[in-house]
Order: structure tokens, then C-alpha cells, then sequence
């Protein structure tokens, strides 16, 4: 059975997936899929999903990201936008207000899961996690 192309986190790509992320973050189009088998042609990529960019590149799902990677300069914005509004409420929310917070079911403050959250993107960011 052929499964789902996966991201080089393990996620499975949809195949209506419109771009996809270096690990550098840089975005690439995406204007169909191949999924080659093992032949004399291409044996190198048998048996693999190959996303076929606008640029008629192919590309390894399996190097790219479905979402834009994590990056120091991302992590600095997050926590600019903090210390701007003078809240950890804006770390998780975009408008710093409970009701449009990603956290859910949290009956007591966010900033615990605000400062799990930064030192784990700094352990991921320093390939440690």
C-alpha cells in the first residue's frame, strides 16, 4: 500500500499541498506529485513521493517542512511582541486575549506553558530536542 508523503518531521503531506519549506525556511511551490518506483531510470528515488515544484524541480518530501521551520529571528519576533504589549497573553494569542489563545482548558495562567514553550524551541533550535 502507497502511504502519504511525510515531512521531514514525520508528518504526513497532504497531496493538495501547495508549498513546501526548506530548512532554511524558504518556501517552494508545489505544482504536483510523483511517486516513482524502483526502476533502472531513477533508482536512486524508487519507491518515493517526489513534490515537483513550479520551478520543475523535484524535491524529497522527506527534506522538506509542511510549516515554516523555526528559526532564532522567529523566536526574537515572539517574544518582541511580549515585551511590546507588556504580556506573555501575546506569545500564544494574536491579540493577547484568552479567547483567541492556542492553549485550551487552561484554568490557571498561561505563563508557565508561555516559558515551556520558549525553552523548547531553544533546545529544538539548538538541536538538543
Amino acid at each position: 500500500m502507497i502511504q502519504l508523503p511525510k515531512d521531514a518531521d514525520g508528518r504526513e503531506i497532504p497531496l493538495d499541498t501547495k508549498v513546501l519549506y526548506g530548512s532554511g525556511g524558504t518556501a517552494r511551490n508545489i505544482v504536483y506529485w510523483v511517486y516513482t518506483v524502483d526502476s533502472d531510470l531513477e533508482k536512486e528515488w524508487g519507491n518515493c513521493w517526489r513534490a515537483v515544484t513550479d520551478a520543475g524541480r523535484k524535491l524529497d518530501a522527506e527534506l522538506m517542512y509542511l510549516t515554516e521551520p523555526d528559526s532564532w529571528e522567529k523566536l526574537e519576533e515572539d517574544l518582541d511582541k511580549c515585551v511590546a504589549e507588556g504580556t506573555a497573553c501575546t506569545y500564544f494569542s494574536k491579540d493577547g486575549t484568552c479567547q483567541s489563545c492556542s492553549l485550551s482548558n487552561i484554568t490557571t495562567g498561561c505563563s508557565p506553558k508561555v516559558i515551556e514553550d520558549i525553552v523548547f524551541r531553544i533546545r529544538k533550535l539548538r538541536g538538543e530536542a
